[in-house]
């Protein structure tokens, strides 16, 4: 007698009402939450050309660190390394040669074991938001990467 109701038809328990009254709410659910990890997923992979456009920066100075020291100068081929990583990594950063003692000011040359700074400054451009009827709302992330390296080679100099 405790689940009839006051025209004596049966009905449920009250804890099977709320499952049954709210069948079709846990397909909405399923469709919310399936939205928010598309999104969350979309975002993650928006932050992670940040840290790629990093690691391409890094990659180009210390290419360019390696060529300065086994060359022992600061040359045109040094440049030319410098150029084609631009090129394939479609950045476009600007580079230093810092700290650095040269024994022949005129052809940048480095003694052995003489030590220089490569630096490499670039603004990332962070895209926000890309609406269709006008220009991408973007953050400039800027970027810099410094490396030391030493110079490998020995130059006579002429007295």
């Amino acid at each position: 007698m405790k689940n009839r109701n006051l025209w004596g038809r049966y009905s449920p328990p009250s804890f099977l009402k709320e499952v049954l009254s709210n069948q079709g709410s846990a397909y909405f659910e399923l469709i919310i939450k399936t939205i928010i990890v598309i999104t969350l997923m979309a975002t993650v992979m928006s932050f992670l050309s940040i840290f790629t456009t990093y690691l391409s920066l890094n990659h180009i100075c210390r290419r360019v660190v390696r060529v300065i020291e086994l060359e022992g100068q600061v040359s045109d081929s040094v440049y030319d390394v410098f150029y084609r990583l631009k090129q394939q990594t479609n950045l476009s950063p600007t580079m230093s040669v810092e700290e650095v003692n040269y024994c022949d000011e005129q052809n940048q040359r480095i003694q052995l074991r003489e030590t220089f700074t490569v630096k490499m400054k670039y603004n990332h451009a962070f895209t926000v938001f890309r609406p269709s009827s006008s220009p991408p709302v973007q953050i400039n992330i800027p970027m810099e990467v410094s490396i030391t390296g030493m110079s490998e080679k020995y130059w006579k100099l002429l007295e």
